[in-house]
């Protein structure tokens, strides 16, 4: 039975039981006048913004009705199984059970009836999309995975049309419904196909410039479900729809709410009929969803065909380049006919069809396999730069290691032979036809190659700076002790000197005149001129460096005190001659020794602190100040003060108190000399034995005595048999001392014991000794080292010997 409301004729509002449903836009593409008053008749034209507005998408006869009556309590019409003809025509709306929802029906695609007329599908669809919140897709499982059958083709065309009609599509849900589910895939899988499916249609449209980068997931949100088979299993289906319309309820226990905020026109239920007539008939006017003809259909489905023949072809050419690791040797052999193969298969095949769809294909698969081959060249120029930069690098290496090289020679023989080298290998895996180059990679190859030079010259550099700073080192070890032991008010003057001399000298072969006839240091390089005038200055403040810790080591304090030392010592103890003082009693030590310590206590400013004759104190060059500053090792505000005032003033006192030992020392050996034998006493001597000299020298029995002794005397000192005769003679002299002990000893001993028995004793021991026993001879052999008899020697060794 059947409600009819407003003027439109054919019964264009009807119902059975429930809410009536409304004809909104006819099979002749009218849309109804009729929409507000259908609204206040199910109640829900003072709604506002609270309703909620779903469509249904799918081909024709797939149930879409059936779905739409089971899910929501709708009484669209179905389709009769004995007839298998169109139902739905145009667009049908009525009102779900569940509260404030509006369900639109939307006529099947790919029908008979229309056939290929496929214009009002393709704008029924777009319209749906652009005014539903949620858009069901109902869909076969056997269909999942196929292009037409699963409309993906007029889902392509909807969202490049959508993307380009509305500025700024609205967010929506597609909920593809997958029918007759036998659960032998998966449901992840089906969905996972689907999505795949989408995001490719969706990277393949036509999009505007500002949605260039868009994604599919930036306009719907997708979500997948299953029904079982409605005629074969009743009982699982109608309980899946059961589930499946809790989805649809905001308070029900189903966490998956398929209504969200941001799916919602935001368009009032009283102002919908002018906001969905509006959409309609932007779409009605655009004139892009006309359809093409079956010659077009045709030809776009044979381009892709070969299109993906010639793709295969392409890949299985290159697959043994992508297993190889490292630089591929003749690549641009073997990808270049693989391309050119691949194109030649295409327009052999495609280019009898439709030639607008041909140079498309053909423009969509050129770009695909110049993508790849781009990859592929990426690569090889990556492997090429690496072994480039490795082969640089050996080759400097190698050259830099020669006992005489020249580095600017070295390192630009090895740049030029690597960037040949490089852009040959680079220029064989060119493919005519594309836009690969390597310009961009051999400029980078270039300054890759630069920043190893400016690496290596940096460490040249470091190599020369420290080779003059040695050279600096050991002149300035050589040069400067000598000046620094005849200290002087000129004796810094004589330093600085001494050093810029050194320093000239060990700069003298890197000298160079400029243009302008200006003299400058280079180490012959190259670099830029900053970096030239950055060496040499690390040059200049390596050498002030290296007199910093010079003067620093002379201006320590016991060096310092040692040096007053040597320079007191030598005026106060010799002449000026150099002859070394012999202090007598007439000698005016005082006045000596104050000389000398007022001189030597002079030396003391010059020796704490490095000032010129001019009273100037030592500082580095103005240009190197700013160098030095950054050094933490050298303070340049203290470069020539050694000593504090506190340091200086107990340098002083240390200094007086070895004067004053020293001072001591000479009063004392004055001392000495008046206590030995004064020279009037070895004339009174002289003159008290005149006579007897004279009665010998008178004498010749005397004096000829007196001639052998002197004689015997000298051949013994010239003999060296002075320290033998001496003992023997000692020897000699022991040896009697011993036996006069031992006769001592028989004589008391016979005194004490009458029966004729001698006791000889030897430390703690007593023995009894014949008469007659003691040795009496005594041979060179029973001496020891001394001159003395063994036996002697251990008994005056023992403890209590005699």
């Amino acid at each position: 039975m059947s409600e009819s409301i407003g003027v439109v004729q054919d019964a264009p509002i009807t119902s059975v039981v429930g809410y009536p449903r409304l004809q909104i836009i006819d099979e002749d593409k009218q849309f109804s006048e009729d929409v507000n008053s259908y609204l206040d008749k199910i109640g829900l034209l003072d709604s506002g913004m609270n309703y909620h507005l779903i469509s249904v998408f799918g081909s024709q006869s797939t149930g879409k009705s059936t779905l739409l009556n089971a899910l929501f309590g709708t009484k669209f019409d179905v389709m009769d199984e004995t007839a298998r003809r169109q139902t739905t025509k145009g667009i049908w709306m009525s009102r779900a059970k569940q509260d404030r929802i509006l369900i639109m029906d939307v006529e099947g695609t790919d029908g008979r009836e229309r056939g290929e007329d496929q214009d009002f599908e393709r704008k029924a669809a777009l319209f749906a999309l652009s005014t539903s919140e949620v858009l069901i897709v109902n869909i076969w499982e056997h269909q999942v995975g196929l292009y037409q059958g699963a409309n993906m083709g007029l889902l392509k065309t909807v969202f490049e049309v959508n993307l380009s009609l509305f500025s700024k599509p609205n967010k929506s849900l597609l909920l593809f419904v997958i029918r007759d589910h036998i659960g032998v895939t998966p449901l992840e899988n089906l969905a996972a196909t689907l999505s795949a499916d989408l995001e490719r249609i969706w990277d393949s449209l036509i999009k505007p410039p500002a949605l260039a980068d868009s994604k599919i997931t930036d306009f719907f949100t997708l979500q997948f479900t299953t029904l079982p088979h409605k005629i074969l299993q009743p009982e699982q289906f109608f309980t899946a729809v059961d589930q499946l319309g809790n989805r649809f309820i905001a308070d029900a226990k189903d966490t998956n709410y398929v209504f969200d905020p941001k799916f919602h026109r935001n368009v009032p239920a009283d102002g919908w009929s002018i906001y969905a007539k509006s959409i309609w008939e932007q779409i009605e006017l655009n004139k892009d969803l006309d359809l093409p003809t079956q010659q077009v259909l045709v030809a776009r489905f044979r381009c892709e065909e070969i299109a993906g023949q010639a793709w295969e072809a392409f890949e299985a050419a290159i697959k043994p380049v992508e297993g190889m690791a490292g630089v591929v040797a003749g690549l641009g052999a073997i990808i270049g006919p693989a391309r050119s193969k691949a194109l030649e298969v295409y327009e052999s095949q495609a280019s009898r069809y439709t030639t607008s769809v041909y140079e498309e294909k053909k423009k969509e698969l050129v770009s695909k396999i110049d993508l790849r081959l781009v990859q592929l060249y990426a690569a090889q120029i990556i492997n090429l730069k690496k072994i480039a930069v490795q082969k640089f690098s050996a080759d400097v290496t190698a050259e830099l290691a020669k006992p005489k090289y020249k580095f600017l020679e070295a390192v630009g023989t090895a740049k030029r032979e690597t960037m040949t080298i490089f852009e040959a290998a680079a220029a064989e895996a060119l493919v005519e036809g594309t836009s690969l180059s390597y310009e961009k990679d051999l400029a980078a190859l270039s300054a890759d190659l630069e920043a190893n030079i400016s690496r290596l010259r940096e460490g040249e550099s470091k190599r020369l700076a420290n080779r003059i700073t040695r050279v600096v080192a050991s002149e300035l070890d050589e040069s400067l002790p000598s000046i620094f032991r005849s200290p002087g008010e000129d004796m810094w003057d004589r330093v600085m000197l001494d050093f810029r001399e050194t320093v000239a000298t060990a700069l003298a072969k890197y000298e160079v005149t400029n243009e302008e006839g200006e003299t400058k240091y280079d180490f012959g390089l190259g670099g830029l001129p900053e970096e030239v005038s950055a060496e040499i200055d690390q040059v200049l403040m390596d050498a002030w460096k290296v007199l910093h810790r010079k003067i620093r080591e002379f201006g320590k304090a016991e060096a310092v005190l040692l040096r007053l030392r040597e320079i007191f010592e030598t005026k106060f103890k010799y002449d000026e001659k150099g002859v070394p003082r012999v202090w007598k009693p007439s000698d005016n030590i005082e006045e000596v020794y104050t000389t000398a310590l007022n001189e030597t206590m002079e030396l003391i400013p010059v020796m704490t602190s490095a000032k010129l004759a001019n009273g100037d104190p030592v500082a580095p060059d103005a240009a190197i100040i700013p160098v030095l500053e950054r050094d933490e090792e050298i303070d340049v505000e203290k470069f020539s003060v050694f000593m504090s005032r506190t340091q200086t003033e107990e340098l002083r006192q240390s200094f007086k108190r070895i004067a004053v030992s020293m001072y001591v020392d000479a009063k004392r050996s004055t001392i000495q000399s008046i206590r030995q034998i004064p020279l009037y006493f070895y004339i009174l001597l002289l003159v008290l034995g005149w006579n007897e000299i004279v009665a010998v020298l008178r004498n010749p029995l005397y004096f000829a005595l007196l001639a052998i002794m002197a004689g015997g005397a000298y051949v013994t000192y010239s003999l060296g048999l002075l320290g033998p005769i001496t003992s023997v003679g000692g020897a000699a002299l022991d040896q009697a001392l011993a036996m006069g002990k031992e006769k001592l000893r028989e004589v008391l001993l016979s005194a004490e014991q009458p029966h004729g028995h001698a006791t000889a004793v030897s430390g703690n021991r007593t023995a009894i000794a014949e008469p007659g026993t003691l040795k009496d001879d005594i041979k060179l052999d029973d001496l020891s080292a001394s001159g003395k008899t063994l036996e002697t020697s251990k008994e005056r060794s023992a403890p209590g010997g005699f």
